[in-house]
């Protein structure tokens, strides 16, 4: 899979147990030691573990009791081998518990764990094939219940790894000839979102910063924002729809400056800038203020994501467009835990606009800065 891997994170109870046994100062229980306690044969315990009728329950208790004063845990496999659930729910992510802005949807995938009672383990990956074939295979060992595969970012990936029958579930990405369940915004409905929040307050002047050139997103949001212009009888001016992201090996918005230059040369220039996320918005704001030009009263500014560390802080509040991370991470919970109809197979998930103050009706004059 070109999906990533790294670390696997567990609780330390569920990494000390060790396959049927369990640590007991120097000793370990097995069921070797159960049985000649409670006097019965290993067949018989092992009829307990799979939970059979034909024992006693006198016989049973025994049993039990020989298991706990021993300190005896059958291991998570056995348990599910013998129709047990594990309660282990596993995500394998590409960098998202260090990704601030998208490590809500680990949140919303918790949240769902924690409410049905099961265990999250979560496999890092590092960008390597290798190590996601590895950690799914650890986690297969496991008897997971459910795979949840998830990105920082949405995009294409391609599963190598063998699933079995385990549910898996992609969230914030998709293959392209689906064959499992797959959760993902709707940028494209975010690109209209973020059109018609200056639309509707009267701008027909408007630029897009777009991110950068290829991602799936910058694609569909653009299809959005034509989509919503058209509506409005509105033809885009071309020059205004630029690139204001590059390859972070060149430094992210390294040319974000120049672009918004090119923006301002002519008295002719655009009243509203979308922008490709909020950490774009906030730095084009700050480059309009050293202008000498007001947001919103000369400029109206729209983000993209929703990042609250940005959008709430900034004063005024941005206007943005919500990427709903965690609702994602919940819905592809749902879907991989059976809670919710896996039909369609590809769910979208609405991105919505969030108003606040960075935009307003376009200026009467246009101030020169």
């Amino acid at each position: 899979m070109d999906i990533s891997a790294g670390a696997v994170s567990a609780p330390p109870s569920q990494r000390n147990k060790n396959a049927g046994r369990k640590a007991k100062g120097d000793q370990v229980s097995t069921i070797h030691d159960v049985a000649e306690k409670a006097g019965v044969s290993i067949k018989t315990v092992s009829r307990v573990l799979n939970d059979a009728s034909s024992v006693s329950e006198k016989t049973r208790m025994r049993i039990e009791q020989a298991m706990q004063a021993l300190d005896f845990a059958p291991s998570a496999a056995a348990r599910m081998l013998r129709g047990r659930p594990t309660d282990l729910v596993a995500v394998i992510a590409e960098q998202l518990t260090t990704t601030p802005d998208s490590s809500e949807i680990i949140k919303g995938i918790q949240s769902v764990c924690e409410e049905q009672g099961k265990m999250l383990i979560i496999g890092e990956t590092g960008g390597r094939e290798s190590a996601a074939n590895r950690l799914v295979a650890d986690m297969r060992a496991r008897r997971v219940e459910a795979f949840i595969f998830a990105t920082p970012f949405h995009r294409a990936v391609t599963l190598n790894e063998m699933l079995g029958q385990t549910p898996t579930v992609l969230a914030n990405c998709f293959e392209a000839s689906p064959r499992y369940a797959q959760v993902i915004p709707d940028d494209e409905g975010g690109g209209y979102a973020a059109a018609q929040a200056v639309l509707q307050a009267g701008h027909r002047k408007i630029a897009f910063l777009q991110l950068i050139a290829g991602m799936v997103a910058t694609d569909l949001r653009l299809r959005g924002f034509h989509r919503a212009m058209q509506e409005h009888g509105i033809e885009p001016t071309k020059k205004w729809l630029v690139h204001g992201a590059a390859p972070i090996d060149g430094g992210e918005f390294s040319h974000l400056t120049e672009a918004i230059e090119r923006l301002l040369a002519s008295a002719n220039r655009p009243t509203a800038i979308l922008c490709g996320n909020d950490k774009m918005a906030m730095r084009v704001i700050f480059i309009l203020q050293r202008r000498g030009l007001r947001v919103p009263d000369d400029v109206s500014v729209v983000g993209f994501d929703d990042f609250r560390l940005i959008s709430e802080a900034l004063d005024p509040g941005l206007t943005t467009v919500s990427l709903p991370y965690r609702e994602i991470g919940e819905l592809a919970a749902r879907r991989a835990l059976g809670d919710i109809d896996a039909t369609p197979r590809t769910l979208l998930v609405p991105c919505r606009a969030v108003m606040r103050g960075t935009v307003a009706a376009p200026p009467k004059t246009v101030r020169k800065p």
